[in-house]
C-alpha cells in the first residue's frame, strides 16, 4: 500500500460503535441514496465495521467494491483516498461518509480530486458538522412535505480553529473549515453539489450529494 497515511483505529474501535443510532441513521441515509441515484456499480471508501458491504450482498445487481488503509477492515482494495487504484470514471457512483476528515485539511481537495477522478457520475460524502441547526418540517396542501433549516456556525467556533483529537484534523463549523470552506473546495475539485443537509435526528453528519462536472 503506498500512503502516507495509518489507520487511526482497530476494529475493535468499530464494533464497539456500531450499533449507536447515528452510525445505523448514516448507514440507512446511504442506502437511500444509492437507491434513488439507481447506480448499482458502486466504491465504498471507509469500511468501519461492514455495514454498507453487509447490506449490499443482500441485493444481487449491486456490485459493490471496498477500498480502506486498515488492513484489519477487509477491504477489497488496501489504499488511500489520496490515491487510489482504480482506473478514471471506473465507478458509477462513489460512497465516502466519515473519512475525509481523518485527513489534514489540506488534503481535502485532494482527496476530492481523486474521488472525481474514479467517478463516473456521481459521490455520496458525509462530513461531521458542529454548526447549531434549527430545523421545521411541514407538510403544505398540494405541495407535500417541506423541510426548512438553518444552520449558523457556533460563534466561539467559527473564531476558532479545529485541534486534532487523535482522529479528526477538522469539522465543519470552526475557522478555516467552516461551510464556505468546504463548498469551495468541492466545487474546485469539479463537483456540482445537488444537495446538502444533516441528518435529521442526528444532526452530527452533514451529506453532500455530489455530481461530476
Amino acid at each position: 500500500m503506498n500512503s502516507k497515511y495509518q489507520p487511526q483505529v482497530s476494529l475493535e474501535h468499530y464494533k464497539k460503535q456500531a450499533f449507536q443510532p447515528i452510525r445505523i441513521e448514516s448507514v440507512t441515509e446511504q442506502l437511500r441514496e444509492i437507491c434513488y441515484s439507481g447506480y448499482t456499480n458502486i466504491l465504498e471508501i471507509g469500511v468501519g465495521v461492514g455495514f454498507l458491504r453487509h447490506c449490499a450482498k443482500l441485493f444481487p445487481k449491486i456490485s459493490l467494491t471496498t477500498l480502506d488503509i486498515a488492513e484489519d477492515l477487509h477491504p477489497d482494495f488496501l489504499g488511500s483516498v489520496t490515491n487510489m487504484p482504480f482506473e478514471d470514471k471506473q465507478f458509477e457512483l462513489v460512497v465516502c461518509c466519515e473519512v475525509l476528515e481523518h485527513l489534514p485539511f489540506a488534503d481535502f481537495l485532494p482527496a476530492l480530486k481523486e474521488i472525481r477522478r474514479v467517478a463516473r457520475h456521481k459521490a455520496i460524502i458525509s462530513l461531521p458538522d458542529r454548526r447549531h441547526r434549527y430545523f421545521l418540517t411541514a407538510r403544505l396542501p398540494w405541495l407535500g412535505w417541506l423541510n426548512f433549516a438553518w444552520n449558523p456556525a457556533r460563534g466561539k467556533l467559527s473564531r476558532e480553529k479545529f485541534e486534532f483529537n487523535g482522529e479528526h484534523y477538522w469539522e465543519i463549523g470552526y475557522k478555516g473549515t467552516n461551510t464556505k470552506d468546504v463548498v469551495r473546495k468541492i466545487k474546485d475539485a469539479g463537483f456540482k453539489i445537488e444537495k446538502q443537509y444533516r441528518l435529521l435526528k442526528h444532526d452530527y453528519h452533514c451529506f453532500f450529494i455530489l455530481r461530476s462536472c
